[in-house]
């Protein structure tokens, strides 16, 4: 994908970041450095928007009024910027939409507005994504990991993820497709015990 005027939101975190420092080569990338969650300028004229703000994903911190708002209010505002420079437009959701627990806020909205893109353009991706992990994560689990926060005999249960580097490599080819849901292939099955072995090698 080339000369492309890339919208992102969520710039500085850990998924859009990676993106970015591929994309960048040979596209204009416009970070949008304000909050989803107000009125958006809509002449920034993006070809595509790669909307990935997004509250922490450390679930027992969350706000769940921000969450809400950031997910609903955000992506909604920025639907709209998408329609006005017919981009197209990619919304980073989770494999959480499978099983949201009522309590879930977090999985509840954006199953939530993965069927509000679907009901009202169509030019969208969706990307649907898992847990990923690398040594330079901070949150979640590798939080955990280096804060000596998980207890023993959670230490042989068994994690599905994919690395930040398959994560790009298979995302990057579907920035071509449109109005698809798209699922990765989970590269790795490792108990929590292997993965802190793995962080602290």
């Amino acid at each position: 994908m080339e000369n492309k005027n890339i919208l992102v939101t969520g710039a500085r975190g850990y998924l859009a970041s990676a993106l970015i420092n591929k994309l960048e080569k040979y596209n204009t990338i416009i970070p949008y450095e304000f909050d989803v969650r107000d009125t958006i300028d809509e002449s920034s004229a993006p070809n595509m928007i790669l909307h990935f703000a997004c509250p922490s994903d450390d679930f027992e911190f969350l706000d769940k009024q921000k969450t809400a708002s950031t997910i609903i209010n955000g992506t909604v505002n920025l639907l709209e910027v998408a329609k006005y420079n017919n981009a197209k437009f990619v919304f980073a959701s989770t494999m959480g939409v499978y099983r949201p627990a009522i309590d879930d806020i977090y999985c509840t909205c954006k199953l939530a507005m993965e069927n509000y893109i679907k009901s009202v353009y169509n030019n969208y991706i969706v990307l649907r994504i898992p847990r990923i992990y690398s040594k330079c994560r901070q949150k979640g689990l590798m939080r955990k990991i280096r804060d000596y926060m998980i207890p023993e005999q959670d230490m042989k249960k068994q994690i599905e993820y994919v690395t930040l580097d398959d994560f790009v490599s298979q995302t990057l080819p579907i920035l071509t497709k449109t109005n698809i849901t798209h699922e990765y292939n989970i590269t790795q099955k490792r108990s929590i015990r292997e993965i802190k072995q793995w962080v602290e090698a």
